[in-house]
């Protein structure tokens, strides 16, 4: 096969893994077929694509990365952080340093920014701030921290900080992942449909001001009130006619309202992250630079301990739902995928020992 054909059909690949509706919430299918109504390409290619077209620009080219799904939950503080979002934002990150010498910078909720750096730091990343990342970018091979920042809760703040980062930092991508955004009043809701906008990061700030400066938006998302599907609202309405009527005071939709230039649907937005850095590293010919089965099971279990939720309401290693036994099987299934071809090595007869544990 050619190279832009083995590249189509890794993608193709990748994006159905992804899309398998594991926990049958009857979402999935539905979403995905909307997000790919235009283009021919594979979603997780054509972010891929066009990632890779901006971490081209610069030789150390700054990424933000917007994670933290606050839970809600009665008894517990506002800012504690859902599992989905935070150890996909990590991988990615991690992924981005080995392939690029980027300089990730994971912006998220008040509050959880300790809990990001202590997950980070267990797939041995550290967290310093900005200008020392940036120096270590410009002076090694590849970068082993982020910076970390937290997103303020009033739209007003979130503005100002949006137009400093951008005019200091000057990123070439914005990646949300799992990051809540608010429907067309501005108000946060979760699948129960109420409001859950205390505490949140008024993250759609800054994908306003990277749109408007030209810089690239990609979003992940694996329910509909993430930012980025405000790109396919309209039609999510017509898919999903509950999503369109929440139960608080606004009587808007749950849906977000942000759209981004390029949107990825994934099962569990981790995987959806995780997918989009296997692509990065297929296309640099680095596999090792993507997420692996035993990194995987690290970051959820120290993801866990640093404090943030299951959707059981438990402070344990899944995400939505899951147990870890499932997501680290779908990683082991996407690392495999990340030494394409698989069949050529499988006949050569050392692909098994290539694979990460």
């Amino acid at each position: 096969m050619s190279d832009e054909t083995t590249s189509l059909a890794f993608a193709e690949a990748v994006d159905r893994l992804v899309t398998v509706d594991v926990p049958a919430r009857g979402f999935i299918q539905k979403a995905y077929a909307i997000a790919r109504r235009e283009g021919e390409q594979p979603l997780v290619r054509t972010a891929g694509e066009r990632l890779l077209a901006g971490l081209s620009t610069s030789e150390t080219p700054v990424v933000f990365i917007v994670t933290g799904a606050t839970s809600q939950r009665v008894g517990l503080h506002d800012w504690i952080g859902e599992m989905d979002g935070p150890p996909g934002a990590i991988a990615l990150a991690r992924t981005l340093a080995l392939t690029h010498r980027a300089i990730p910078v994971l912006l998220t909720d008040p509050g959880q920014g300790p809990m990001l750096s202590a997950a980070a730091h267990s797939i041995g990343l550290y967290t310093l701030p900005i200008e020392n990342v940036r120096r270590q970018a410009a002076a090694t091979t590849h970068t082993t921290s982020i910076a970390v920042v937290e997103i303020p809760d009033r739209g007003e703040d979130a503005r100002a900080q949006a137009a400093e980062l951008i005019a200091s930092l000057k990123p070439v991508a914005s990646i949300a992942i799992e990051k809540a955004g608010g429907n067309e009043h501005g108000v946060f809701h979760n699948s129960q449909k109420v409001d859950t906008s205390s505490g949140k990061a008024r993250a759609d700030e800054l994908f306003k001001a990277c749109t408007a400066a030209g810089i690239l938006t990609i979003g992940i998302g694996d329910g509909g009130n993430e930012i980025g599907m405000g790109s396919i609202k309209k039609e999510l309405k017509t898919a999903f006619p509950a999503m369109a009527k929440c139960n608080c005071p606004c009587g808007g939709s749950i849906l977000a309202d942000q759209a981004v230039d390029c949107l990825i649907v994934a099962t569990v937005s981790n995987w959806g992250a995780y997918a989009l850095g296997t692509y990065l590293s297929f296309a640099k010919g680095l596999p090792y630079a993507a997420h692996s089965p035993e990194r995987e099971k690290r970051l959820l279990d120290s993801a866990a301990r640093a404090g943030y939720m299951n959707l059981d309401g438990f402070a344990s290693a899944g995400a939505d739902g899951l147990p870890p036994s499932v997501h680290v099987a779908f990683v082991r299934l996407l690392s495999t995928m990340a030494f394409w071809p698989v069949l050529s090595h499988g006949r050569d007869g050392y692909f098994e020992d290539m694979l990460p544990s």
